[in-house]
């Protein structure tokens, strides 16, 4: 009786799986249907319609604006360019620096590009730089500030040569080479600067050699001392790497060193004052020296009542 029963309760949970099995449904939560079919494509032809009457709508706004933007701003007379101001000093004209930006009177301020025109003033090598203001009623200034020459440069390798060759440079206090277009009477009358060495030059760009920054540095230093009664600085050689000639009116050569400039000009002024007192026609002077200050005379000094340590050193030139 007890196997019966076992057996009985075996076959009952194999048909109960077996019917739950059979029983399992999957619903279809999106049938198709015509009915379903027509309505989805009735909501896609009316999303399409929306969205191609909004994209009308912006064509519409777009051009409208860019109408209004051309006719009411473009082709405005109020914006147009009527005058240039140009406020500068230097070897640069008005005209030039008009031609180099490239504007002309069908040019509207307001859709100007104020970068561009500045980096084409700035690419003058003549220019250092440039401020540009607009007022949208026709007028552009242009502030621009000129690299003010000071020297010549001299370089025969550089092809650059004394001024009245026709291929002489100036160059400014920072050491840019100034290209020279018309010869004055204020630039003949620059020192110049010498240096057979030169590694390069490029207008507008400052030279990378220190040299000629010392050389620079130690021509204004010079320059501020000709109300004194020095004679006037012509020209500043450089020979080599740590020395620095300074020639003057009168045939005068000065020697310098590269560094350290200020004390050597301590005893250039003593020593000049005194050549100022006696009447000295001084030939050389050489300040590398730091003990003894070694020079010579165009004709005998007058050394009454000074101390000086070695006679011989003031031997006349010949």
């Amino acid at each position: 009786m007890s196997a019966v029963k076992k057996g009985s309760k075996k076959s009952a949970k194999r048909s109960s799986s077996k019917r739950k099995g059979l029983d399992t449904h999957v619903i279809d939560y999106e049938p198709e249907s015509p009915v379903i079919r027509e309505h989805e494509a009735e909501e896609r032809r009316r999303r399409g319609f929306r969205t191609a009457m909004w994209l009308i709508a912006a064509m519409i706004v777009i051009g409208v604006g860019w109408v209004t933007w051309h006719e009411a701003l473009e082709k405005n007379s109020q914006f147009l360019l009527k005058s240039v101001v140009v406020n500068t000093e230097g070897t640069l004209t008005r005209e030039q620096i008009v031609a180099a930006t490239g504007l002309t009177e069908a040019t509207n301020l307001l859709t100007m590009n104020l970068r561009e025109v500045r980096a084409k003033i700035e690419r003058l090598p003549q220019v250092k730089s440039a401020v540009i203001h607009r007022d949208y009623h026709g007028k552009l200034t242009l502030d621009v500030v000129q690299r003010i020459p000071v020297a010549w440069i001299e370089c025969p390798k550089q092809k650059l040569f004394e001024p009245l060759s026709g291929k002489g440079c100036l160059m400014d206090a920072e050491g840019a080479p100034v290209p020279c277009d018309v010869i004055t009477k204020t630039y003949l009358a620059m020192p110049r600067i010498q240096f057979p060495g030169l590694s390069e030059a490029s207008p507008g760009k400052p030279v990378p050699d220190m040299q000629v920054h010392a050389a620079l540095r130690l021509m204004e230093k010079l320059q501020s001392r000709d109300d004194s009664g020095h004679a006037a600085l012509e020209a500043i050689e450089i020979p080599n790497a740590w020395s620095l000639v300074a020639h003057f009116g009168g045939d005068a050569k000065v020697t310098f060193g590269v560094d350290d400039i200020d004390p050597q000009l301590v005893r250039f002024d003593r020593f000049m004052h005194e050549a100022r007192a006696r009447q000295w026609r001084v030939a050389t002077l050489n300040l590398l020296s730091r003990i003894n200050t070694p020079a010579t005379f165009h004709a005998p000094p007058d050394v009454t009542g000074l101390t000086l340590a070695d006679t011989a050193s003031t031997t006349p030139a010949r």
